[in-house]
């Protein structure tokens, strides 16, 4: 049996309840001797995907990686190393900025890296399906030990990003843009079986639903969830988010090739019990009605977080503010390997650098080009304001 705690934890902020809290987890699945020795250097991953507040669940909460802090260093490890490489196009230092990490890692005396700009050394992946080598984080694959502190939110790609897909923050920004060519899913399963964590702590004391992962919702869960095996930590996390686990497909996979536990039936929950925490997330999605109803058609092939964030929060801004009817019978286009049908109707955007030499497909239809890579948010607005969108 392969043993996944579940720990109540309605604190956000006060890193005394927080340490007790992440203690009585680690504690429940063997305690940090289990894995980490006196003098071991760690490098602790949240999820930073942007400059989005804690507090909207989007980002990992500061408050319960300092505690983590606290007790790593009580415990007497080396070394601690602080990082993350937000999404594409999204600067890194701008989501440290966002929830004070640059003052907790000076606070406490720890490194705060991004991978961004880290160095990078080609590592093999022998198990590999698509990816057989990988330029991977040197600060990761020198650090004695891994800890990966993914938030329990919603995404627009998967029904839920978890621990698994949360280690992709860790590779180079070109990467990136190359798993979601290659197959997203197989590339981050393949991306795990090289910087697999030792040790996943599931961040759900907020959370995110519907429109995630950064325009969603605070869930308000009020859990840690905590495992050495990171496939069991997500199996047991989408079920108490009442999401089909084998409808995450990064973490079907990951099942499927041996990096973990997905069976419910093999996997020890210790503490709290899942039906006594267990939530229905809303699942992230634009209105689809009011889509359908102003013939709005967005059309992706490929298409990195970057390009997808920006023209989602644009989408969502207009139909949040009741102006969805400027861009109706729009269609999007996005992606490097995106299908385009014949005699499309209405405006045609082509949104992103990956769209800019695919003319001949579009057989002389009209179009406007919003480049960039992704396109910054700034430039989608001038585009509104300049009417060039309507």
């Amino acid at each position: 049996m392969v043993p996944v705690s579940i720990v109540k934890c309605k604190e956000t902020e006060n890193t005394d309840i927080l340490k007790t809290k992440i203690l009585e987890s680690i504690n429940l699945i063997g305690g940090f001797k289990s894995k980490i020795s006196r003098g071991d250097s760690v490098l602790i991953k949240p999820n930073l995907v942007g400059a989005v507040s804690y507090k909207t669940g989007g980002t990992t909460n500061p408050f319960l990686v300092e505690a983590l802090i606290e007790l790593l260093k009580e415990f007497g490890v080396g070394k601690i190393t602080i990082g993350e490489g937000s999404a594409v196009g999204i600067k890194t230092r701008d989501a440290f900025a966002e929830n004070g990490w640059d003052k907790l890692a000076e606070r406490k005396k720890v490194r705060l890296l991004d991978f961004k700009k880290d160095d990078f050394i080609p590592m093999s992946i022998p198990e590999g399906k698509i990816l057989r080598h990988l330029h991977t984080s040197k600060s990761l694959i020198e650090s004695d030990i891994v800890i990966n502190v993914p938030v329990m939110k919603t995404h627009d790609t998967y029904p839920a990003t978890l621990g698994i897909k949360n280690m992709k923050g860790v590779i180079r920004e070109s990467d990136k843009k190359r798993f979601h060519l290659w197959g997203l899913s197989q590339c981050i399963v393949d991306l795990n079986k090289l910087v697999l964590p030792h040790i996943t702590i599931e961040d759900g004391t907020i959370g995110m639903e519907g429109y995630g992962p950064m325009f969603g919702t605070p869930a308000n869960l009020g859990v840690i969830i905590a495992s050495f095996d990171t496939v069991a930590a997500d199996t047991v996390a989408a079920e108490v988010m009442g999401v089909e686990k084998d409808s995450i497909e990064c973490l079907r996979l990951a099942v499927e090739q041996g990096l973990g536990c997905g069976d419910l039936s093999e996997i020890e929950i210790l503490g709290c019990k899942i039906i006594d925490v267990k939530k229905k997330f809303a699942v992230a999605s634009l209105e689809e009605s009011e889509l359908r109803e102003n013939n709005i058609n967005i059309l992706e092939g490929g298409a990195c977080s970057g390009c997808r964030i920006t023209l989602e929060a644009f989408i969502y801004r207009l139909q949040k503010d009741g102006l969805l009817s400027n861009i109706k019978d729009h269609t999007f286009i996005l992606g490097q390997n995106v299908k385009i049908p014949k005699n499309i109707k209405g405006p045609v955007i082509k949104f992103g650098v990956c769209t800019k030499t695919i003319d001949k497909e579009l057989q002389g239809q009209e179009f406007s080009y919003i480049q960039g890579c992704p396109p910054h948010p700034d430039i989608t607005s001038l585009y509104i304001k300049a009417g060039k969108l309507y």
